[in-house]
């Protein structure tokens, strides 16, 4: 907390040559007055003032007190306050009066301080509890995939692995593909966040066949869990080509059509693309709950948990949206998304040729 951010310009003020008895009324009222005159400051009077020099007009009753630098730090404040006994003390910066602090407003901005970072280390706590028990979860079940079926396919004879090889190990590749997007994730939002160079690729890509990847990764991945899920994408050209990063938009592609399954109402997705001013807008449709106003304020946030439809907390780690935020800003684009009450639909526009950029350190995703 900033000495600054408790800076006063409001406080009552009095002429140095009033009579004691003009302001005993005010002082008593308001614990202490400045002494102003022609916008030139003279000092702070207080009640103690008044006590010590009785019948005295107002410049006589002033006694010396320190003045606070703008830059000074809490600690230092507080030693002066206490040093001087006093209710208020004058602010200067750079040689020129700026404002007063006074004694119980900075205490209290304190205990406010103090109070909202005790309850941010409570919450902090929580989620990183929750978090590392999703993370658990979320890496578990690709393993225990990867596990069990090597050892299904270990045990197979030639025979069996011509009828069942193959299956198995699109269901392997399939777990070893979320577990490495799970490590991509937390890499990601790790460099992301602290600054790190990120590089953008620039090549071609055709759309055709990103679009027709996901559709495949999903509707096997679906297999797996046995989930009843429906993917459709809406490609109106089958031979556009975009110069950008090719990993990047399907990585937030992906989460985009994870999320959407996760929260559709029938297991149906749509999903497509459309040319505006110079740059594509992809878009990822599903017939789910509408998103309230609350949690449209915290969609993007790392970490945030969305309830799903029979109102429990979603499973994941909450690093989706948060990656394809930053993401889309990373390519020149941007993310945004129109829900009702019987579909929602999340928009990420970028232009058409990225940017050439800096982004190391990223493992290969494969969909």
């Amino acid at each position: 907390m900033e000495i600054k951010n408790c800076i006063s310009n409001s406080f009552q003020t009095v002429q140095p040559y009033e009579g004691i008895h003009m302001i005993e009324g005010m002082l008593l009222e308001k614990e202490y007055l400045v002494v102003i005159d022609d916008d030139k400051y003279l000092g702070i009077l207080t009640t103690c003032d008044l006590v010590k020099h009785p019948h005295k007009i107002v410049i006589d009753c002033l006694t010396e007190k320190e003045h606070i630098s703008s830059d000074e730090t809490i600690i230092s404040v507080l030693d002066k306050f206490k040093k001087n006994q006093c209710s208020a003390l004058p602010v200067f910066q750079e040689n020129r009066f700026v404002g007063i602090i006074e004694k119980y407003g900075l205490i209290n901005e304190l205990k406010l301080k103090i109070n909202d970072l005790y309850n941010k280390a409570l919450i902090s706590e929580n989620v990183k509890s929750a978090f590392l028990s999703n993370l658990s979860h979320e890496i578990r079940t690709p393993l225990n995939g990867l596990l069990g079926f090597l050892e299904i396919v270990s045990k197979l004879n030639p025979e069996e692995f011509k009828v069942e090889g193959e299956s198995h190990c699109d269901i392997i590749r399939s777990c070893a593909d979320r577990f490495l997007l799970i490590m991509n994730d937390l890499i990601d939002l790790s460099l992301i966040d602290s600054g790190d160079d990120i590089k953008i690729l620039r090549e071609n890509i055709r759309i055709e066949d990103l679009f027709s990847d996901l559709k495949e990764f999903f509707e096997t991945a679906s297999s797996i869990l046995n989930k009843k899920v429906s993917i459709q994408y809406i490609n109106p050209d089958t031979s556009l080509t975009i110069l950008s990063d090719g990993k990047r938009i399907k990585h937030i592609l992906y989460h985009l059509i994870d999320n959407a399954i996760k929260f559709s109402n029938d297991g149906k997705v749509k999903f497509g693309y459309e040319i505006k001013n110079q740059n594509i807008v992809f878009f990822v449709t599903n017939n789910g709950s509408q998103i309230s106003k609350g949690e449209k304020n915290n969609m993007f946030k790392a970490f945030y948990k969305q309830y799903t439809r029979n109102d429990e907390i979603s499973d994941g780690l909450g690093l989706g949206l948060p990656l394809v935020k930053k993401m889309s800003e990373l390519l020149g684009g941007t993310v945004d998304f129109v829900s009702n009450e019987t579909e929602t639909t999340f928009y990420v526009t970028l232009p058409l040729s990225a940017k050439a950029g800096r982004l190391d350190h990223i493992w290969p995703i494969r969909l």
